[in-house]
């Protein structure tokens, strides 16, 4: 789906947008057979978005561009675009729409006083800002209604086509729609497809490209050194892509898809512009976030020192689709089952995030721990896990009473309180569950005890002492589950 309407949408706004410039620059063509294909390529973009194959921020940018230009084949696409995906707009983003009002309104009043020969009838302009108002006050006309009814039945055909294919597992149907702008589309030539699988893409390194080109020309002799800058600019994005690529192999990305999270995560600016880039590229959704939550978690673990930015992605990640937490939870039981061959680095890079999980955004539970063999014969490298995952936890909490609320809320108990035959006495998973949590506060009492006893930050008085008696309280308390 992302693949072919991806192409289609290209394509299409390529072409419409070589109409709207003839237009505009009042380019001889051949008249109303131009109209007609303008109008059909606006037919094309809206239904692409009534069915949910683009978001809709990609017509509301189309919107805002047709806006500042308001030529009168403008106001005409847009009269388009509002009858027949108006009201689909004012539901998706009523805020938006409201901004549209206020950006027509204020247009509306600039052509009036201009007298130019590329400005719109003030007759067209009159009713499509009377087709706005209509719209934003939810008052529908017959028009409107017509091609709401029509778009309505196409929708549920659709949706029960996809619906039996995902039932016959033929193939794999995506609900995900393409979150991308009208800008991503016009700068392919220079940016590159993000939003397709497996294709170059160089961000914004490009942005300032029509800046030094223009230098260039004007500057003469000075252009020559502008023009060599600017393909050293070049060379330089053409090998940090190549060395993410080459790091992508080393740590064993072994598919596209991999490789793409990759260098999504590792080339991002930020955890703001790393997440919005998985999520415009589908990344968290279906099969494919289990393979974002294993390229974050190899990505942490092999950097040289703890980077807050994946702990900060990965709670943004938890929020945002939360099949993500089972997943970073069977990452973590896989990493605890080969803690023999585990670095000392990455053991205690993924405690660190694990502790921002499950300290501070809460995303998992302490009950993660259950399937480490915490006894005196585990490995070196669980132990020092566990410590460090521990000590950030008494370090950073300020009230004793959130460390002993970690345990009561994350390890289940064995309770007994429920008479045998009613609805409230636990059943057998309950049960083993709850004898899974009491061996799991055995052991950790006995860690606690025998390791983080002795370590060098359990002074008097200390906020870490203070919070190292509320776990061993917490762990060896029995009766009443909190």
């Amino acid at each position: 789906q992302v693949q072919l309407g991806g192409y289609l949408l290209e394509k299409t706004i390529i072409k419409l947008w070589a109409d709207l410039s003839s237009d505009r620059k009042q380019v001889v063509n051949d008249g109303e057979g131009a109209e007609k294909r303008t109008a059909n390529l606006t037919l094309i973009l809206c239904y692409l978005y009534n069915y949910s194959l683009v978001h809709c921020t990609f017509i509301y940018d189309i919107i805002r561009h047709l806006i500042e230009n308001f030529s009168e084949l403008d106001v005409e696409v847009l009269l388009l675009i509002l009858s027949h995906c108006g009201y689909s707009l004012r539901t998706d983003d009523p805020s938006a729409l409201k901004e549209i009002v206020l950006l027509v309104q204020d247009r509306a009043l600039k052509s009036q006083k201009e007298d130019e020969n590329g400005t719109a009838s003030s007759s067209r302009v009159q009713y499509m800002i009377s087709a706005i108002m209509d719209l934003k006050n939810n008052k529908k006309r017959k028009q409107d209604v017509t091609f709401g009814e029509k778009t309505a039945k196409l929708r549920k055909l659709i949706g029960r086509i996809k619906s039996n294919v995902a039932s016959s597992g033929s193939a794999r149907v995506s609900d995900s729609n393409l979150r991308i702008s009208l800008d991503d589309i016009l700068n392919i030539e220079s940016k590159g497809r993000w939003w397709k699988v497996g294709a170059s893409w160089v961000g914004n390194q490009y942005q300032h490209q029509a800046d030094d080109d223009d230098e260039n020309e004007d500057n003469g002799k000075d252009g020559t050194a502008s023009s060599k800058e600017t393909k050293k600019r070049k060379a330089d994005t053409n090998g940090e892509d190549e060395e993410l690529l080459q790091l992508a192999s080393k740590y064993r990305m072994n598919t596209d898809i991999r490789r793409s999270i990759f260098c999504i995560i590792m080339g991002s600016a930020d955890c703001d512009d790393a997440f919005e880039k998985l999520v415009r590229g589908g990344m968290l959704k279906g099969r494919i976030e289990r393979d974002t939550v294993r390229v974050l978690v190899e990505c942490c673990g092999n950097e040289k020192t703890h980077n807050p930015f994946y702990s900060h992605l990965a709670s943004r990640i938890c929020d945002f689709q939360p099949h993500c937490k089972f997943t970073f939870q069977l990452a973590y039981w896989d990493l605890f089952k080969q803690f023999d061959t585990v670095k000392m680095r990455k053991a205690a890079n993924l405690a660190k995030l694990l502790y921002h999980l499950v300290a501070i955004d809460h995303s998992l539970k302490m009950n993660v721990l259950k399937v480490i063999d915490i006894t005196d014969k585990m490995s070196e490298t669980a132990g020092i896990f566990l410590t460090i995952f521990f000590s950030c936890i008494f370090d950073a909490m300020d009230d004793p009473a959130q460390v002993a609320d970690l345990f009561h809320r994350g390890i289940p108990r064995v309770s007994g309180s429920a008479p045998m035959g009613s609805k409230k006495a636990m059943d057998m998973n309950d049960e083993e569950k709850g004898a899974d949590g009491e061996g799991l506060r055995e052991s950790l009492s006995v860690f606690f005890l025998q390791t983080l006893k002795a370590s060098p930050k359990n002074k008097k008085k200390s906020k870490f002492r203070a919070n190292f008696k509320a776990a061993v309280k917490a762990c060896e308390t029995d009766g009443v589950e909190f």
